[in-house]
Order: C-alpha cells, then sequence, then structure tokens
C-alpha cells in the first residue's frame, strides 16, 4: 500500500468543502462556471455524493472564489458550515470528544475523513500547549492558504464557543498580516487572534485541555469511533515527508527517496509538484521548534541554539531572521507586548 497521496491524487469528497464554497457563491450571485473554470469540473458532478476530487482542483476552486468574492467572508461561512454539519461517524466521535484532548486524539486517527489537508504538531510549554498546523499535501498559493487558515479558525472559534465556552481563553496565531477584510474577523471569531506570527499556531492553556464538554455523553465518542470506517488511510505527500523528518532531521533527499520506493531524480520532481522543496520542509520543521523554544518557552538564544543543534551561535541568530524575517530578540519583545 502507498502510504502517501499526491496533490493530483483524486480521493477528497467533493461535499465537505468543494460543493458548500460553489452553493454559498451562488448565492451570492457567482456563476458557477466562472466559479469552477480550470477545475474540470461541473457544479453536478460535485451533487453527486461519491465524486471524489483532488486538492489541486479543490485549491483551484478556492483561488476563483477568493478573487470572485474578495473580502466576502466565504472562508468564515465554509468553516461554520463544515463544524455544524458533521454527520459521519468520525464527525460525531469529534464533536462527542469528551474534551481537547480527546478531540486532538480523533483528528488525528481520523484525519483524513476530517481534514486530510493539514496535519498538526503539538508543543508544550509549561502554561501552554501549542499546536501548529501545517499543510499537509501541498503547499498552496498565499491567498488560497489564508483562506484555508481563515476557515479553520472559524471552525475552532465556533467548535469552542458551542462546545466549551471559554473562547477568551484561546488564541489563533496567523502567518499573514491583517488583512483589509478585518470586519469579518469581529463578525465571525470570538476567540483572540493575533497576526505576524512566523506559523499557524492554536494556542491553549494546559489547564484547559481536560475541561470536560456539559452537554455531550463521552460514551458517544467510544460508540462512533466504533461505528467509523477503519481502514487505514494514507496522509499527503508532503506530511508523510515531514514525519520522516521528525524522526530522522538529519535525512537527506537519498534517504527519502529510499523510503518513498523512488528515484532521488523522482522526489525532486515530486517536491516542485508539491510546491515545496526538501530543504523547505526542513527549514519548516526547525523554524517552528525554534519559534516555540523562543517566543513560548522562553528559551536563551543559547539553549534554542543547542536544541536545534547549532554549533555557532551567530549562525543561528542569522538562520532565524532568515527563517521568520526577524531575530530572536526581537520575536520576544513581540510576543511581550501581545501579552
Amino acid at each position: 500500500m502507498k502510504h502517501y497521496f499526491d496533490t493530483d491524487t483524486v480521493c477528497l469528497t467533493s461535499h465537505t468543502l468543494a460543493l458548500p464554497i460553489v452553493e454559498i457563491a451562488i448565492q451570492r450571485g457567482v456563476n458557477s462556471n466562472r466559479l469552477l473554470k480550470g477545475t474540470k469540473l461541473f457544479h453536478e458532478d460535485l451533487q453527486n455524493p461519491q465524486k471524489k476530487i483532488s486538492f489541486t482542483q479543490l485549491n483551484t476552486l478556492v483561488s476563483n472564489a477568493v478573487r470572485l468574492l474578495p473580502d466576502d467572508g466565504l472562508s468564515f461561512l465554509l468553516g461554520q458550515h463544515w463544524l455544524f454539519n458533521q454527520t459521519s461517524h468520525s464527525g460525531q466521535a469529534l464533536l462527542n470528544s469528551k474534551h481537547l484532548t480527546q478531540m486532538s486524539r480523533v483528528l488525528q486517527i481520523k484525519q483524513f475523513e476530517l481534514c486530510p489537508f493539514v496535519f498538526f504538531v503539538p508543543y508544550r510549554s509549561q502554561t501552554h500547549t501549542h499546536y501548529i498546523l501545517n499543510f499537509a499535501i501541498a503547499t498552496p498559493p498565499p491567498l488560497v492558504a489564508a483562506f484555508y487558515f481563515e476557515m479553520i479558525t472559524a471552525q475552532i472559534s465556533a467548535l469552542c464557543k458551542w462546545r466549551f465556552g471559554f473562547v477568551n481563553k484561546i488564541t489563533i496565531k496567523l502567518p499573514f498580516s491583517k488583512p483589509k477584510h478585518i470586519e469579518q474577523y469581529y463578525a465571525h471569531l470570538a476567540i483572540q487572534y493575533q497576526f505576524d506570527y512566523p506559523c499557524f499556531s492554536l494556542c491553549i492553556p494546559n489547564e484547559l485541555l481536560h475541561v470536560k464538554q456539559v452537554s455531550t455523553p463521552p460514551i458517544m465518542c467510544h460508540y462512533h469511533l466504533q461505528q467509523a470506517h477503519n481502514t487505514p488511510h494514507a496522509v499527503g505527500f508532503i506530511q508523510y515527508v515531514c514525519d520522516l523528518l521528525l524522526q530522522e532531521p538529519k535525512s537527506v533527499c537519498d534517504d527519502i527517496a529510499q523510503q518513498l520506493d523512488i528515484s532521488p531524480a523522482t522526489l525532486k520532481r515530486k517536491f516542485k509538484q508539491h510546491n515545496t522543496s526538501m530543504q523547505t520542509l526542513k527549514d519548516t520543521l526547525q523554524k517552528q521548534l525554534a519559534v516555540i523554544s523562543i517566543g513560548e518557552k522562553g528559551y536563551s538564544n543559547e539553549q534554542a541554539a543547542e536544541q536545534l543543534n547549532f554549533t555557532d551561535l551567530t549562525n543561528f541568530r542569522r538562520t532565524f531572521k532568515r527563517w521568520t524575517g526577524m531575530t530572536p530578540s526581537q520575536l520576544r519583545e513581540i510576543m511581550m507586548l501581545k501579552t
């Protein structure tokens, strides 16, 4: 069995995101043919519950939607729609989880059904747990990536408000500057949010991770997990490579190619197809660890450099600035201003 799928693999259900995007856009007066231009899909195709699409097709659709409905809040509406229309057993297991820790576990074991295009890496500090979200299949263009991040932010905000009621204590940190349509954030989000962070991060105080939901019987999560389809699924190409790099950070292209049972030349073509590279993925994982260590855990430059196996402190500072656009000291100042 192939353990990963590519950006052009037709394996994503159309009714989860693609069909709602089209339906909401049509309600706003957008012609479906313009919306689906370049996707090789038709509106009638998406109405078939068995229709599968690729991540490339979904990205093209989102790109068209962003262009045709700029600043419209479609991403936030889509996130809320996704949350309140979880009819699958995996979705019901998520909504009936006992607490946030169990929710994160359900998201991990049922990722393909619930969130196949992103994955998260948890980092725990003394006071908070930080979930860093990354794209699992391929790296979308910046505007498309921002759309997905807004959609996920809306999902998290609605979930916390609906199921827990502690929205003021959870913060989403977004990897882009404050957008022109900031009024959509005011209208749709209840949780706290920040812009210009080096990565997409969900920050939760540790004491909230095991706060129990009062509106759902915990046994229902176990029941729905038992009923859910248990066939193991592959993960996206980027996630698969990142998993290998997290296990063996010093891996080179030849090592990864061998793990994927392809030639190094084919691997390089795959990286290009998925809008990334070996060095980019390595830098991303190291950057995220450095940002958490310095910005959230309070590590000194020396401690962070040692953790990332840098022997030269000047080189670490230079590399950190290349990764994030700021020095470690500037990140600390920003974090102090926002606390």
